[in-house]
């Protein structure tokens, strides 16, 4: 199948074009078409280099055309270090380069809370977060979840794993009205299905 086969518009198209995508990989071809247009919640086994990135982020961009304009973040990114938000902001932000008034957030440890306050002011639609500096900004009240509908654990497993467990479960918790909560693992793990076991939808 190709991007557009898969229900990707002409913008993003453009952006995965200029990337040098030219087919859709395995895990794109299964996850595409589930978020952009179900709500439903999936566990997908993913490792690095397969592409997952864009298989979730696709979905996001392309739903945002849809949607009104909030004032409040739609979708929710969470990722286990520094290094892979980061990563994964990036590789958004090239995703959405040819969609006028897209705005990231990336929030990560290590950097200045104030710096992080000032850009989530501009009113992000999509937030990259650790789940640590995420609690932090919640509790701040710096950041309202109350309008996010898509939820993604990037690295799922390594995530849980690393002591996060309990700020993942409470950031779920507080995103009351999702339609898809995607968890991506490169493997089931115990604290994985528990999270599975416990928010996602059996349909």
């Amino acid at each position: 199948m190709t991007f557009s086969e898969l229900g990707v518009g002409a913008k993003v198209l453009q952006a995965i074009t200029e990337l040098g995508f030219e087919r859709p990989m395995p895990v794109q071809e299964v996850v595409l078409p589930i978020l952009l247009n179900e709500e439903t919640d999936l566990i997908a086994l993913a490792q690095t280099g397969t592409g997952k990135t864009a298989a979730y982020a696709l979905p996001i961009i392309e739903k945002l055309l849809l949607e009104e304009k909030s004032k409040r973040p739609r979708s929710l990114v969470l990722a286990p270090t520094r290094e892979l938000a980061l990563q994964i902001t990036s590789e958004m932000r090239d995703l959405a380069q040819f969609k006028e008034g897209i705005r990231l957030v990336c929030l990560y440890g290590g950097q200045p809370i104030n710096k992080q306050i000032e850009t989530l002011k501009r009113k992000p639609q999509i937030v990259v977060a650790t789940p640590g500096r995420l609690m932090d900004h919640y509790n701040r009240k710096t950041i309202r979840l109350d309008k996010i509908q898509t939820v993604v654990l990037d690295e799922a497993d390594r995530m849980l794993d690393m002591g996060f467990f309990k700020d993942v479960t409470k950031i779920i918790e507080k995103v009351k009205n999702r339609k898809n909560l995607g968890l991506f693992s490169a493997t089931i793990s115990q604290e994985v299905m528990t999270v599975s076991w416990m928010y996602q939808r059996d349909e």
